[in-house]
């Protein structure tokens, strides 16, 4: 597995890890929501828990193919923009959201480093596409002549 397809693997590890949480055990946040949850946040916990295993999975199975399919580079510009999204609703809620001043810095920040490492890997393969693009297109020169 090359180093680029780390991230993938690693994205997905992490996020499966988060979501297993976020499923069975939506109790065990109170490290990040410091009080008792009702059943409705629980049920909320636990929809949002289903969306990070989607993620996990689709990360998971794009580890492995080529940098240059158009699938696995939406993958990573659709985890980039949750992310980046994601960075910014925590930030923005900090001071008066339901999560604490420290809580929201540290979940920005997470977001925001994950937003970045997929930015990197998205500007890292953009030559990977353009070879692989431009080997298509001398072929295709060479097949019509």
């Amino acid at each position: 597995m090359s180093a680029l397809n780390t991230i993938f693997a690693a994205h997905g590890v992490v996020q499966a890890a988060i979501a297993l949480q976020l499923l069975l055990l939506p109790h065990a946040t109170t490290f990040i929501i410091p009080h008792e949850l009702d059943l409705t946040q629980v049920l909320l916990l636990r929809f949002y828990g289903a969306g990070v295993a989607c993620i996990a999975i689709i990360s998971l199975l794009c580890r492995d193919m080529p940098n240059m399919l158009p699938c696995k580079r939406g993958a990573a510009a659709g985890f980039l923009f949750y992310h980046m999204i994601m960075t910014l609703v925590v930030f923005q809620s900090r001071n008066d959201g339901p999560l604490p001043v420290e809580t929201s810095w540290g979940l920005s920040a997470f977001h925001g480093i994950q937003a970045f490492v997929l930015y990197a890997w998205y500007t890292a393969t953009a030559g990977q596409v353009k070879a692989f693009l431009k080997q298509g297109n001398e072929a295709n020169k060479q097949k019509h002549h």
